[in-house]
């Protein structure tokens, strides 16, 4: 090189704060492409490797149907989970639930004013559970063909409608009937609604829905009955069935505008089981819950009139106020940590819960108790739901929504004879401490399912890849 290109080299990289480029070395350099006079264009190689890639990536993501990963981990955006279908569909699972619960507290009351026996007032409140427990698989699987809406809509009018057919019943017969069609939006509606929630929550944050659609359900319970108690005692049982029926009807409104996100399954009519066996596994579990939930509403009564506990409505109070607030945290948790280390927890308060309750003589620890019982139901309902549709297909989360739901028909029809016979062949307290006992067992089930693999979850390919990589819900558990 002359001494005059030397010299305005090494001016041009001063003025612009770079050191000049080292004088290549000869060889085949010389002949690629954008290298000139020796020097390579900038950024040429780094620019190719780039390119491909970002091909790679889009190749990626169009064969995943989803949008391609940036490479980045603990900055990755969370994905959006409250959208206007999923803020609609939790407004309606809170209208519907509160359209029941305005008769928890009134309907025996109103079956003894017609002249009901004191068994007949057991019939009337627990017997429409037979109906979902027949019907639920069948709505789960019209919900994964893609008729979630339209099964929203079937429940939604058959409790508005017997609600308001209630004002005209004035005798046991025809109560009963209407309790079962009761049973039908019970059996339809919440299968509905939870097979929607997933299907609106974006994978990375589906624990986290769960949570909220059992919150909604939760905060349903915690006024209506009180509602429904202080509208009897002012304007009589009809106005109660009116306001239950018109809440009904309003949540129809409140979800038509809900956008049904497409169904992979819409119109396929045969091959698809009505329970997915890879569900059933955490409905086993969950069953261990709900049996002591069954415990508390047969027997607590007796065993708070027996011990001088006092108003024992305080138990159920505490019950919803610790749902409501430990649903959510659940179901974020269980997203980041996997479902297992959540629910564990939830069985480990749900046993305390019942034995604090076996040895209960203050109104205090019925308290406790309480907001035990409302903690574990929280933790292993939300995790245990989420695992479930974790463990299926795409196409079978309605069917795993009702598997787990048929958990709570199972022990309501069952729990209250078998604890009955517990209670008749020892005490009161002895069925605490046996539906403790089976939460012990359920701890015990969970902890070998999560050794021979039945808490693994559906492999989804690719998609599942990049949402372990992005740093979001585990897709294998964690430990």
């Amino acid at each position: 090189m002359r001494r005059a290109e030397l010299v305005a080299v090494l001016v041009g990289g001063v003025r612009h704060g770079a050191r000049p480029s080292p004088r290549p070395r000869r060889g085949p350099a010389h002949c690629v492409p954008g290298v000139v006079r020796g020097r390579q264009a900038a950024g040429t190689a780094r620019g190719r490797a780039d390119d491909t890639s970002e091909r790679r990536r889009r190749a990626l993501a169009a064969r995943a149907g989803s949008r391609p990963y940036d490479g980045r981990v603990s900055q990755s955006p969370r994905p959006r989970l409250w959208t206007f279908d999923f803020g609609l569909t939790l407004l309606g699972t809170v209208g519907f639930f509160a359209s029941f619960f305005y008769l928890l507290a009134v309907l025996p009351a109103y079956v003894d004013e017609i002249g009901g026996a004191k068994w007949q007032i057991g019939v009337i409140v627990g017997g429409f559970n037979i109906v979902p427990l027949v019907l639920r698989p069948f709505a789960g699987r019209w919900s994964d063909r893609g008729h979630r809406k339209r099964v929203l809509r079937l429940g939604l009018l058959t409790m508005a409608a017997s609600l308001l057919l209630m004002t005209l019943s004035h005798d046991i017969a025809s109560l009963f009937l209407l309790r079962l069609v009761q049973g039908v939006g019970m059996a339809t509606c919440p299968t509905a609604s939870a097979s929607m929630i997933a299907e609106l929550s974006p994978l990375p944050r589906r624990g986290e829905g769960v949570g909220m659609f059992g919150m909604a359900t939760g905060v349903a319970q915690m006024f209506p009955p009180a509602i429904g108690v202080a509208v009897a005692a002012a304007w009589g049982f009809d106005a109660v069935f009116i306001i239950a029926a018109a809440t009904a009807g309003l949540t129809l409104l409140v979800v038509e505008p809900v956008h049904e996100p497409p169904s992979s399954s819409a119109g396929v009519e045969g091959g698809a089981t009505l329970f997915p066996r890879p569900a059933l596994f955490p409905m086993s579990v969950f069953m261990t819950v709900t049996f002591s939930f069954a415990a508390t509403s047969t027997f607590l009564p007796l065993l708070g009139e027996e011990r001088g506990l006092g108003n024992v409505g305080l138990f159920f109070l505490l019950v919803g106020i610790a749902s409501t607030l430990v649903r959510p945290v659940a179901g974020a948790a269980s997203d980041r940590v996997g479902r297992v280390p959540v629910a564990l927890p939830g069985l480990v308060a749900t046993v305390a819960s019942m034995w604090f309750l076996a040895v209960a003589y203050s109104p205090l620890m019925l308290i406790v108790a309480g907001f035990l019982a409302g903690a574990g139901l929280a933790g292993a309902h939300t995790a245990l739901l989420a695992l479930a549709i974790d463990r299926v297909q795409d196409t079978a989360r309605g069917r795993a929504t009702a598997v787990l739901q048929l958990a709570w028909d199972i022990s309501g029809l069952a729990g209250g004879v078998v604890l009955g016979a517990v209670a008749s062949w020892f005490d009161v307290p002895m069925v605490y401490w046996a539906s403790g006992g089976l939460a012990v067992v359920g701890m015990v089930w969970l902890l070998i399912g999560r050794a021979t693999g039945q808490t693994r979850p559906y492999r989804r390919p690719v998609v599942a890849a990049q949402a372990s990589h992005a740093g979001f819900g585990q897709m294998d558990e964690p430990w």
